[in-house]
């Protein structure tokens, strides 16, 4: 046997697959530090073993049949290894691989979730949200993800036109066996920002209760340091994305419609535990000459203004058309880079202004 020729003679071998919910016990009992478990004879049933004992020991999964689908069954259940020949040497191979992967792990850099929140529909939460993004990324954060959980109206792929086979119902369906070469397959990379967009199909369902929700943020949070969330509002499902956000971006413009429509938002979140302390309010395309000023908006929403951002209505269509970010220089960007500094609790970024020089009429 392969482990005795590794000189390994602690080993206690059952003669069938042990009953479910059993395993993970008789492990502990027995201070193994390992399983070894036959897929072949019942692959369904190993599924089950695998998923019950990875959690608490590596799991080699062992079968001779060599089968690409098999192996990643298997690794998607929770198995460390798959082995189709358990010779002294390729045990060998797989016990330095385990033991390195069980070596001391580097304290992982502080993720911080944003939700990005639309008071009323059409204020432009969705773009906010792919600039946010792109900014957290460009001013420093090593890995972001944005996700568009807005089943309905979901625009993202939209404002970045770009597609993928794969979205949002596939990660809540395969949540609990996701792992990094599965989560690669879902989302799609664009301006060095990984996205996971929404169904293609309005008519998709996709619940999302607390459990789920929490489950997909502990994966997010162990893969990148920002996370900026789109919802579709405060509804049912996105509630427990909000519930869980470090910073929550109330978005809406500065018009008496959506002013209005914007507070009845805070008051279906204050009646579902979300106090309105923990909302940041982005007055988005805020023009004072045709809306409410600062101190109107506030005294509307009970909600001091976190940030204004410039109405440039124009400059944001033509860069939503070309499927890039607003241009640097412009007031919307301006004000969006100062959002990012100060959500990160950073001193914004100085405005460059013009030499004097230039200020003065070129020669003909």
């Amino acid at each position: 046997m392969a482990l005795a020729e590794l000189g390994i003679a602690a080993v206690n071998t059952l003669p069938e697959y042990p009953r479910m919910g059993t395993l993970a016990g008789l492990a502990a009992q027995g201070g193994y530090n390992i399983c070894f478990l036959d897929v072949a004879s019942n692959v369904e049933h190993a599924m089950l073993l695998i998923a019950e004992a990875a959690p608490g020991i590596p799991v080699v999964a062992l079968s001779p049949r060599k089968d690409a689908d098999l192996i990643l069954r298997c690794l998607h259940r929770g198995a460390a290894e798959f082995l189709a020949e358990p010779t002294a040497q390729q045990l060998r191979l797989a016990l330095d691989r385990l033991g390195r992967a069980r070596g001391p792990v580097a304290t992982p850099r502080p993720s911080t979730f944003y939700c990005v929140v639309p008071g009323k529909p059409g204020c432009g939460a969705s773009t906010l949200a792919m600039h946010l993004a792109i900014e957290l990324k460009r001013s420093g954060a090593s890995r972001v993800l944005l996700v568009d959980t807005d089943v309905l109206g979901g625009t993202i792929a939209f404002l970045l036109k770009v597609k993928n086979d794969f979205n949002l119902v596939d990660a809540v369906r395969d949540r609990q066996r996701m792992d990094n070469d599965l989560w690669a397959r879902l989302t799609v990379p664009c301006h060095g920002v990984d996205v996971l967009l929404s169904p293609d199909s309005p008519a998709t369902i996709v619940d999302i209760d607390r459990q789920i929700a929490a489950e997909l943020l502990r994966f997010w949070q162990a893969q990148y340091e920002a996370i900026v969330v789109d919802t579709a509002g405060a509804q049912p499902g996105a509630l427990e994305f909000i519930r869980l956000a470090d910073q929550i971006l109330l978005v809406s413009t500065n018009e008496l419609v959506a002013l209005h429509a914007t507070r009845r938002s805070v008051d279906y979140m204050e009646k579902n535990a979300i106090d309105r302390r923990r909302l940041r309010l982005v007055v988005n395309r805020y023009s004072p000459a045709t809306g409410l000023k600062r101190e109107e908006v506030q005294a509307a929403l009970q909600l001091e203004p976190y940030a204004l951002l410039a109405n440039e209505y124009e400059i944001v269509q033509q860069a939503v058309l070309e499927g890039k970010p607003v241009g640097e220089g412009t007031r919307f960007d301006r004000g969006l880079r100062a959002l990012a500094a100060r959500l990160a609790g950073k001193q914004a970024p100085a405005v460059k202004k013009p030499a004097l020089l230039g200020l003065l009429p070129r020669r003909s």
